[in-house]
């Protein structure tokens, strides 16, 4: 049997259906358009009227819930809505966190904690949902579980490193929990830690973190270290600053060739780059006085370091470097300078001073005039309290104008013979 397309009736029939069709479709867009411009305002009656059009929209049930939880401050209906959301969609995190901060206002722990684990379940590893539930378990007392968490927000998010620590330490009070659960095994995190122990003064625990650091095994930069050298040395921890100092050599070849066997001063020749922190050579950019190396006027090795001095009165060239050595104990001391044109009443002297009384142990007679290389050396003994010596270029007295150039070049700090 074949049935004509032609007929009447079939046409009638078909141009019916598409009708239907396109009548349903034309209802099913108008119901969605309209339940999405009543979903963009805050009328707690527009957004129901939207949740009737869409019943199934969990979107829709959240933002009612955050309606009723932070415009109407109606945590009864919050949870309601909020219980629906989760229902319709239990993938997103943050449905379950509103949820959780609903049940917090309704005092019911239980409840909330379970939200906040449904969210984790959902987002285990975005900081935002670690942060607020490790908050939670922090003020429930739940450390372990809280210290967990804080590990995954640093972890994650390297800009609230500061603030995570901030909470764990000063929840806890130890480092070896800190190291165990919270701190991610990476150097920032730890030097973050180290940063926060030496604000506070916290000299033994910043000595931990610093142990557990180099026990990671893992690369960091030299200079990231330089902030807790400084601030042994600010607290007169001369031995941890050496023991610093000898983790720091250890661990890379480089570091390796600035030590001269026998030779206290590191980089006494002035061979290699300053490093500007540590127990190697320092320097500061001052206005009257030009620091520079000099690869074609030294005594020794293949440079040395000028200094011209411009015309204004400076008493400190800008130079030093820290010395440890031992307490009533005799050392020689060496170092060659070179002048050239110096005009002055007072020329630059190379000084050796202890580095906390300001002892002055060697004053190298002043450079004036030109003058080629010439060694200036002498012996001293270090006092009972002397642990840390500075060597310097400075000019004594300071108040005086000084025009010219000098150079110095092959230093030497050696145990004497008795």
């Amino acid at each position: 049997m074949h049935v004509k397309f032609n007929s009447v009736s079939l046409r009638l029939f078909s141009a019916a259906i598409c009708l239907v069709t396109v009548g349903l479709y034309i209802d099913s867009v108008a119901t969605h358009y309209l339940a999405y411009r009543l979903s963009t305002s805050l009328d707690r009656r527009n957004l129901n009227r939207a949740a009737e059009l869409e019943p199934w929209d969990a979107e829709l049930r959240w933002k009612l819930g955050r309606q009723a939880l932070f415009i109407a401050q109606d945590p009864t209906n919050a949870v309601s809505n909020l219980e629906a959301a989760v229902s319709l969609n239990p993938h997103l995190a943050r449905y379950w966190l509103d949820l959780a901060a609903a049940y917090q206002v309704m005092s019911d722990v239980q409840r909330q904690r379970s939200a906040l684990e449904r969210a984790l379940q959902a987002d285990p590893s975005t900081p935002d949902v670690s942060w607020e539930a490790a908050n939670f378990y922090l003020a429930q007392n739940d450390l372990e579980r809280a210290l967990q968490l804080f590990r995954v927000v640093m972890a994650n998010d390297p800009k609230q490193t500061n603030s995570a620590l901030k909470l764990c330490w000063h929840a806890t009070q130890n480092v070896s929990m800190m190291l165990a659960d919270a701190v991610p095994s990476l150097p920032a995190p730890y030097f973050a830690f180290l940063n926060l122990l030496t604000l506070e003064s916290e000299t033994p625990p910043a000595k931990e973190v610093w142990h557990g650091l180099t026990s990671l095994g893992q690369q960091f930069t030299v200079s990231d270290a330089f902030p807790f050298f400084d601030y042994l040395l600010r607290k007169r921890e001369t031995e941890t600053a050496v023991q610093v100092w000898e983790d720091l050599v250890k661990r890379g070849a480089k570091l390796q060739s600035y030590a001269e066997p026998g030779n206290l001063i590191v980089d006494g020749g002035l061979e290699r780059d300053f490093l500007n922190g540590g127990f190697d050579w320092r320097y500061s950019v001052t206005g009257p006085v030009q620091l520079s190396v000099d690869t074609s006027e030294f005594h020794g090795g293949n440079q040395s370091l000028r200094m011209v001095f411009r015309g204004p009165a400076v008493s400190d060239a800008g130079i030093f470097e820290y010395i440890p050595v031992q307490h009533n104990t005799n050392y020689r001391f060496s170092v060659y300078t070179k002048a050239e044109d110096i005009e002055s009443a007072s020329g630059p002297r190379v000084t050796v001073l202890d580095a906390y009384s300001g002892k002055s142990y060697v004053l190298t007679d002043d450079s004036l005039g030109t003058t080629g290389w010439r060694q200036q050396s002498a012996d001293f003994r270090t006092g009972s309290d002397t642990s840390l010596l500075v060597v310097t270029v400075r000019r004594v007295p300071g108040n005086v104008l000084i025009k010219g150039k000098f150079w110095i070049d092959d230093f030497s700090l050696v145990k004497a013979v008795n």
